[in-house]
């Protein structure tokens, strides 16, 4: 399988994109895919610090994580999940299901006597592993999750490898190594800068991909918005990006 490296985008740019769609009230959802050790947990949990942001990474049943969201739907601007390995198999669906939902923009729960109900304007940020998309894309897509997110499927180049060793290195080397991400404040290539209308106009996608694409291409250079769209629109997701 021929491989492409991509020469703009990385993890972060992604990452923070996806923050500043959700901020400004035009919300996308994006799968990353990648490898361990790719920079997944690297480049999201940074963000776990910020107030508008919901960081989740621990095992929770459904139903206690549709109560979580409703409960900060009205002050979240960007939900990250990292990752859904933490998904227990019996709880997929469901977990798919609320996935929808999300990116719909309304969420409801009702067990017994115990309802919750909320509209949520929010981005949404997916993580997992290389193996996990191919072992589960099918049952995500029969959920109907998989044209409702941008599909951001990598894997690791040797350069990104060397990065993060000599990041490693440095901090231990400094005494400051704490095995976590440092916090960083996300960024965008200066203000927004429009959509990129007539790059994505040409790109035979389905609508709710395409939306996404619009709207994440605010906060994105004409190139980065280029190699978003060729990754999005692969005609499997199972063609190898090296960032």
């Amino acid at each position: 399988m021929q491989t492409r490296p991509l020469k703009h985008l990385t993890l972060e740019k992604i990452v923070d994109a996806a923050y500043f769609c959700g901020i400004d009230g035009t919300p996308v959802s994006v799968m990353i895919g990648a490898p361990p050790g790719s920079g997944k947990t690297w480049s999201t949990s940074a963000l776990s610090e910020i107030e508008l942001v919901i960081y989740q990474n621990t095992p929770l049943s459904p139903t206690q994580f549709r109560k979580r969201i409703c409960k900060s739907a009205r002050r979240m601007k960007c939900l990250i999940v990292d990752d859904l390995a933490f998904i227990e198999r019996w709880d997929q669906d469901q977990y798919y299901n609320t996935f929808n939902m999300i990116h719909d923009g309304e969420i409801g729960h009702g067990q017994y006597n115990d309802e919750d109900h909320a509209f949520i304007k929010t981005s949404m940020i997916l993580t997992c592993t290389w193996d996990y998309y191919h072992s589960h894309k099918k049952t995500m897509a029969g959920c109907g999750l998989m044209d409702r997110v941008i599909p951001c499927i990598l894997q690791l180049s040797d350069e990104t490898r060397l990065k993060y060793q000599e990041l490693i290195i440095n901090s231990i080397t400094a005494g400051s190594y704490t095995g976590n991400p440092p916090f960083r404040k996300p960024t965008s290539e200066g203000e927004n800068t429009g959509y990129k209308s007539d790059l994505l106009i040409t790109k035979n996608v389905d609508p709710r991909l395409l939306t996404n694409l619009m709207r994440i291409s605010q906060y994105l250079t004409i190139e980065e918005t280029e190699e978003l769209s060729d990754m999005a629109h692969a005609i499997d997701h199972s063609r190898y990006y090296l960032i």
